[in-house]
């Protein structure tokens, strides 16, 4: 059971995922990390990077498209449990994650960590305020 999937297991697909993001460098890791809390922030990616800080590991367009997705899901997973740097680089390692792969990520993650949250929050009571406004016209 992880902190950062809600104190449940890590869902596979998340799981398969950490073999790719060993492939590139943790410096490489780190830069995409930041191109994927702009998008998480609202500031939008910049995918041309992704894709340049990728080529030399061959990835294909599936394999760009899983990392945003794998970094996407552990930085905003991570930030909604309230999850600190330590135990989350403490957790991708046991999931296989090298350790300056972790320690990259997590540094990234520390950094933006309470404007994530501050974000996640403002999306999800945006939706609550949706709901009860449909509610409210039915």
């Amino acid at each position: 059971r992880f902190r950062f999937c809600g104190d449940l297991d890590c869902p596979d697909w998340v799981l398969a995922e950490i073999s790719t993001l060993a492939k590139i460098s943790s410096v490489k890791l780190k830069l995409i990390c930041a191109q994927v809390l702009k998008d998480l922030l609202g500031e939008g990616i910049d995918y041309e990077k992704i894709l340049k800080l990728t080529s030399d590991a061959k990835f294909e367009s599936g394999d760009v498209k899983a990392t945003v997705a794998v970094l996407s899901f552990i930085l905003s997973s991570a930030a909604k449990y309230n999850v600190d740097s330590e135990s989350l680089s403490s957790e991708l390692q046991q999931l296989g994650l090298p350790k300056e792969h972790a320690t990259a990520l997590c540094r990234s993650y520390e950094e933006k960590q309470s404007p994530l949250q501050d974000s996640l929050r403002a999306c999800s009571l945006r939706m609550k305020q949706a709901q009860a406004m449909m509610k409210a016209l039915n």
